[in-house]
């Protein structure tokens, strides 16, 4: 028979004679879990939240809401807000458990005419409070949960009640029953934990830079400023909730590391989180205090320039949270975030020293058990047409996927006053990629059959009313979703001829699209991934990676190739993805084709790609520039997918007549637990053809299979043929002549050196990546050359379907 324990609690005057709670909101840490107008913090699990709404800082729901789940637990903690609830409503608050997600226990809080609470805890059961107060005038209570060890308390009005729910950390889950309800200044306070600074010298401190830009005083430590670099725990963190107050100096910048590895930088390895002194006004950037630098934005600003400010910093597992002066600014699950997602989830906490004097005290860091938190927080949530198509440049290996997704391109000109329209589209599809020889004209943007204009501007200002991926004006990558179609016309072009080009891709009718809004306000892309494309195109720019990234490596130093020979330097056993393939050998050996690359998929007979080195690092040559492919720091990357089911293998060929040495080559792989992953859908093949071997045909790139290509680099001459058409499963393709190569890679005609982001010419190369909107066939593909000039050697890439 199960025993049953219940209590029954009513408290009037012995509980109206006990002094009121503190309320939280007068701790230093307290910080409000709402935003103002939205419910991030809250909207976790595989669906999107529903039948609620953020007004103000307060949450209004009913009764067949679906429950909102927190993005935080807590241990020891206190939380105070306020309710109300319509006449037979319930405000029920489950305390969902690490790491099960299980229930520890629920209270339940509504109105009556009297004050009661009960509380009942069943063996084998969850426990469960009621309590029930009396109505108030506005309708509104006051309620305090405190949690301490394995004790809960809860005390709203004159009813006081306490459960016991065990050790484990717990999440909050809210649901209403029965009407409907509101809830407002709902804030949190845990301990401050353990003093991360001793109060007289720097121990369980270090840094790679000049320390003594690190001056310990009684009360805190203070950065002069004097080249001090990061100044760095000792001891790693993963989970914690890090507390501390700092005031800087008029115009400064600074940051808080965490999770970095001990050599690694915060805002490309671990987490940099921003702090930047700016005037009252400032537009909230991916700068701004509080954003996770050069990633994502924050979520509003609550620091006051040259005042002290009170920051807290919540990380638990892929749950990344900060708060200035008690007010929620930052939260974000990095798991759903393409870059953010690759980081380290332990490592050190630091302080940076970024030209700026500025102070900090009373630090202090309150350590979580390791783990990745609730199971709902782990749950893959569906993604828009914006997240599925720009992630692309930051992980190319979701180009490996069979999803469904077509591409195409529309090519136009205009010349004179007169209106022109330049493409006619049909969707659902987004254009990503437009291209045009000038500057000239007025541009107008059709959707979905409307008779006027949603969006007008001159072509020299397209970048600023279109989302601006990467940097370059032109070509300009964007993303433009229409559902039915879009209708695009340019005007007063003037006397001279403007070329245009517009790459689109096409979605299936189940990928969720934003209407294209106000660009200012972030409609129709996801938040976060314009800041974190722009990073990312600007760190390859710099010549930084994810160096320090948490995967494994493989792969050979120091070696020796001798002539006609090869080294096998790296030997994957699978499932897996090598996501990024970095070369380390003397810069001359980009100036011939004497060094081959040799990569063999799944043991199969032939490597699937084999070409000299210099084809896969095109531009190179010219130094770093801002890209989504390549770049070249300690030795040249590439940053394409090379996944493999079984086994892969990349060997180092020398084709000169001299050894080579010394010849590197490393590795960053993932490894995957199942052969059929999605992503292991294709593999990455190259078509080396050489002038001598194809000329005749008239082909740069004829193949047959099924797949997607991704890259073309071909080798230029003073006179070399141009594209002439392009051809997929037999059909003829639009948009794709074109003579001299300008509109294919958006450069100016004759242009010798111009690299862009995903194209470009310099040297004796040019190139293309099509990442965005890559041409998609299911049986052939082929890119015919314009009669007269020859062909140069040329690469071409796929990722074709596994054999």
């Amino acid at each position: 028979m199960r025993a049953v324990v219940c209590a029954f609690v009513v408290c009037c005057s012995a509980v109206a004679a006990a002094p009121p709670p503190k309320p939280a909101a007068e701790e230093a840490n307290s910080v409000s879990l709402f935003d103002r107008t939205t419910l991030v913090g809250w909207d976790n699990g595989s669906r999107p939240a529903t039948g609620w709404r953020m007004a103000d800082g307060v949450l209004q729901g009913q009764a067949d809401s679906s429950p909102l789940l927190s993005g935080w637990s807590w241990g020891d903690v206190e939380l105070s807000f306020r309710w109300r609830a319509g006449r037979g409503t319930k405000w029920r608050f489950v305390l969902r458990g690490l790491p099960t997600g299980e229930s520890l226990g629920e209270v339940r809080l509504s109105t009556g005419a009297t004050s009661a609470a009960n509380a009942s805890q069943e063996t084998g059961r969850p426990s469960r409070l009621d309590i029930e107060v009396p109505s108030t005038a506005d309708g509104w209570q006051a309620t305090v949960v405190k949690r301490r060890g394995d004790r809960l308390e809860v005390t709203s009005g004159r009813s006081s009640a306490a459960l016991t729910i065990g050790a484990a950390r717990f999440a909050l889950e809210l649901s209403l029953s029965g009407g409907d309800g509101s809830l407002a200044d709902l804030r949190a306070v845990e301990p401050a934990g353990d003093p991360l600074y001793n109060g007289k010298d720097l121990g369980g401190w270090w840094t790679p830079g000049n320390l003594d830009s690190w001056r310990p005083e009684p009360d805190g430590i203070v950065c002069v400023n004097n080249n001090g670099n990061y100044l760095r725990t000792e001891r790693e963190y993963a989970n914690f909730t890090l507390s501390f107050g700092y005031k800087m100096a008029r115009g400064g910048n600074s940051g808080i590391g965490i999770r970095t590895a001990r050599e690694g930088w915060p805002s490309g390895d671990g987490m940099e989180l921003q702090m930047l002194d700016e005037t009252d006004g400032t537009p909230i950037t991916r700068h701004s205090t509080m954003a996770i630098y050069g990633n994502l934005e924050p979520l509003a600003r609550a620091d006051r320039s040259q005042e002290w400010n009170r920051v807290v910093i919540k990380a638990e597992g892929y749950m990344i949270s900060a708060w200035v002066n008690g007010v929620l600014v930052q939260h974000a699950n990095t798991s759903e975030l393409p870059e953010l997602r690759r980081r380290n989830l332990k490592g050190w906490i630091g302080l940076q020293d970024h030209g700026a004097r500025t102070e900090f005290r009373d630090l202090r860091v309150l350590a979580a058990p390791d783990g990745l938190g609730l199971p709902a927080w782990q749950t893959p949530r569906s993604q828009d047409g914006s997240q599925l198509v720009l992630e692309r440049l930051m992980n190319p290996e979701r180009l490996a996927i069979a999803d469904g997704f077509g591409s195409g391109a529309v090519a136009g000109h205009a010349q004179g006053k007169d209106e022109r329209v330049l493409a006619e589209l049909a969707g659902p599809a987004a254009v990503v990629v437009f291209s045009r020889s000038n500057q000239a004209g007025q541009l107008a943007f059709y959707f979905d059959g409307e008779s006027e204009p949603r969006l007008q501007c001159p072509a020299d200002k397209l970048h600023e009313h279109l989302p601006f991926v990467g940097q370059d004006v032109q070509p300009l990558l964007t993303y433009l979703p229409f559902r039915r179609s879009l209708r695009v016309t340019v005007r007063d072009v003037g006397p001279k001829r403007v070329d245009y080009r517009l790459d689109y891709v096409t979605f299936p009718a189940s990928v969720s699209l934003e209407d294209f809004g106000d660009v200012e306000r972030g409609l129709c892309v996801a938040r976060g991934l314009l800041p974190a494309l722009s990073y990312r195109n600007e760190q390859l720019g710099w010549g930084t990676h994810r160096e320090a990234d948490p995967l494994p490596r493989a792969g050979l130093e120091n070696q020796k190739v001798d002539e006609q020979d090869r080294v096998k330097f790296v030997d994957l056993k699978g499932p897996g993805i090598v996501e990024w393939t970095k070369l380390i050998a003397a810069p001359s050996l980009l100036n011939d084709d004497d060094l081959w690359l040799e990569v063999t998929v799944d043991g199969e007979s032939e490597p699937a790609i084999a070409a000299p080195v210099r084809y896969f690092f095109p531009g190179l040559a010219g130094g770093n520039y801002p890209n989504y492919a390549v770049l070249n720091r300690n030795g040249w990357t590439n940053m394409l997918p090379l996944p493999y089911r079984s086994r892969l293998t990349i060997a180092v060929a020398n084709h000169g007549r001299r050894p080579v040495q010394p010849v590197g080559l490393q590795v960053s792989y993932q490894p995957l637990e199942d052969a059929n992953d999605p992503r292991l859908a294709r593999r990455l093949r190259g078509l080396f053809e050489t002038e001598a071997g194809s000329s005749a045909e008239r082909s740069w790139v004829k193949t047959s299979g099924s797949g997607r290509l991704i890259g073309l680099v071909t080798q230029c001459a003073k006179k070399m043929a141009g594209v002439d058409s392009l051809t997929i499963d037999g059909r003829p393709q639009d948009g794709w002549h074109s003579p001299d190569w300008q509109s294919l890679l958006g450069i100016g005609a004759g242009t010798a050196d111009e690299r862009h982001s995903l194209s470009g010419r310099q040297g004796e190369f040019q190139w293309r990546f099509f990442l965005l909107a890559p041409p998609e066939f299911r049986d052939s593909l082929e890119l015919r050359a314009t009669d007269g000039p020859p062909l140069g050697n040329r690469l071409a890439l796929f990722l074709l379907d596994a054999r």
